[in-house]
């Protein structure tokens, strides 16, 4: 089932986080320095999906598919299954079926060729739908990235353009971790972790904590999807939600196309 156009009602900002109305790309203004480095690296990233002259970026389009994952001996599973558990209020409050009708697949296979990561597994449990990619676990030593195969296993159902939402499940990262849970949620935005309001956080496109979030390795992946499905300048990454479930750190990415008047400005 296609996504409807409702979205989660965004909570009153806590008194750190600024509360302008939200930018469209391409950005006209540049955030205040909040977070350093890993704010740097997000804002890149964020200027490789809105700007297509940027010549710093060097993702690709992706082709891999799942027959040439196959052939090169990766071990693939894939059952019908609901969406899990941990972000199914919150999915389905978007429009997605309450069915077992999404592909979850299992991909995986040993790591190869440096010594060091000898016997270490890259292991990858992806559910997609129409619209949809959720990463339930995602473990990486070599090989193709994460946003390659869950392209590809998205293409197996539906056009990969049609993406309009990515979630992480309980994410374990430590990098992207400690930003939101010790960061983000501190005194200096008048939030902690676990959070006191259950409500999700929504982080608007442009602001420092948007680009923090991208410049973690979770958001990074993200901006690697987005990079390898569409065109540079058409679709970009308008908003991220954070969650706690049972403390743990639930994401979601909200993929929206760029509007015309402003791609062509």
């Amino acid at each position: 089932m296609a996504p409807s156009e409702q979205s989660w009602v965004p909570p009153i900002p806590p008194a750190g986080i600024p509360a302008d109305t939200p930018e469209i790309p391409p950005a006209i203004s540049t955030p205040a320095q909040r977070y350093g480095k890993i704010q740097d690296e997000g804002a890149k990233r964020q200027r490789w999906i809105e700007d297509p002259t940027d010549d710093t970026c060097q993702i690709q389009r992706s082709i891999l598919t799942i027959d040439d994952l196959i052939a090169a001996r990766w071990y693939v599973r894939t059952d019908k299954h609901n969406i899990p558990f941990q972000v199914s209020e919150n999915a389905f409050a978007l429009g997605y079926a309450n069915e077992a009708v999404y592909n979850q697949t299992v991909t995986q296979i040993y790591a190869s060729g440096d010594p060091g990561i000898a016997g270490c597994q890259n292991v990858y449990d992806i559910i997609v739908g129409k619209g949809l990619i959720i990463a339930e676990g995602m473990f990486r030593s070599d090989g193709p990235q994460f946003s390659q195969i869950a392209r590809a296993h998205l293409q197996e159902i539906a056009e990969p353009q049609t993406l309009r939402h990515f979630y992480v499940c309980d994410i374990v990262n430590i990098d992207t971790r400690k930003f939101v849970q010790e960061v983000l949620y501190s005194s200096r935005n008048d939030l902690t972790w676990p959070p006191v309001c259950e409500a999700p956080l929504i982080w608007q496109y442009n602001t420092p904590e948007y680009q923090g979030i991208l410049g973690t390795r979770v958001g990074r992946c993200a901006v690697y999807l987005v990079l390898e499905i569409f065109p540079r300048g058409t679709y970009y990454i308008a908003r991220i939600v954070t969650w706690d479930q049972s403390c743990s750190l639930e994401m979601r990415f909200d993929i929206e196309p760029i509007p015309v008047s402003a791609s062509a400005g």
